[in-house]
């Protein structure tokens, strides 16, 4: 029989250092979620929406990650040879909060952690932004802006180490037959500043998606998005991205 590594015995102050060096050693850089705001129509106007899911994006640290790593594990940066290549796209959790502040404009709060069974490590983020919409509640056009950060703090994980800031704009083009069904295209264009190892670089991210919203059950409802984004770092690489989700809403 093969000998493990028993934990018991460990004190506290081991335990969480144990759990900080598993963290690093598994962890992932920062995926960069696109489009963030699909809104499709006026939504609920008169009270608040919780979404909830997961998300694919690609890693924008990923390339600059590459060039300045002494591991050679890591030094491969594939781009449209393996768009699917973890070290420059994945899927991270996405949770999120649509605020109505008036028949027409919504805030919108989320955040991100990347998915690294069991837990979210060790990259994550924040976002927030407005949205409006125009036309009628069964076809129009729904535009927002999002601001957003993410950062895997500096520990050399996969795609990284990494970290970004930036602004993305959409403008949802919604169709919506019925009050419990919704259709959308959704082009995007975002501007980062992405950062690893005291270098940075300009990327950007731009693309589009069709997301569909459906009921289920009573109260809820699902949302299924899929398409394809172009990944631009300056002086770096640009790749193609594909692009899925799916996420509940309540």
């Amino acid at each position: 029989m093969r000998r493990g590594v028993s934990t018991q015995g460990l004190r506290p102050g081991r335990g969480l250092a144990l759990v900080a060096l598993l963290a690093a050693l598994a962890g992932c850089a920062p995926t960069t979620m696109g489009p963030m705001v699909m809104r499709l129509g006026p939504g609920l106007p008169d009270q608040s929406t919780l979404h909830g899911g997961i998300r694919s994006g690609p890693r924008l640290s990923a390339p600059l990650a590459a060039r300045t790593t002494f591991d050679p594990t890591e030094s491969n940066f594939a781009g449209d040879a393996d768009p699917f290549s973890t070290r420059q796209w994945s899927m991270a959790y996405d949770f999120a909060l649509t605020r109505p502040v008036s028949d027409r404009v919504a805030m919108h709060l989320g955040l991100q952690g990347e998915i690294y069974y069991p837990l979210p490590l060790p990259g994550y983020g924040l976002y927030g932004g407005v949205s409006s919409w125009f036309g009628t509640p069964e076809l129009g056009v729904a535009p927002a802006l999002v601001l957003r950060g993410a950062s895997d703090f500096g520990i050399d994980t996969r795609g990284g180490p990494g970290s970004l800031v930036g602004a993305e704009a959409t403008a949802t083009l919604y169709f919506c037959p019925d009050p419990k069904v919704s259709l959308g295209l959704v082009p995007f264009f975002g501007v980062h500043q992405a950062f690893t190892r005291s270098q940075s670089a300009t990327a950007l991210y731009y693309g589009g998606a069709l997301v569909f919203q459906i009921p289920m059950g009573r109260l809820d409802k699902v949302e299924v998005s899929g398409g394809f984004g172009r990944a631009d770092v300056r002086g770096e690489a640009s790749w193609n991205v594909p692009i899925m989700g799916t996420r509940w809403s309540r």
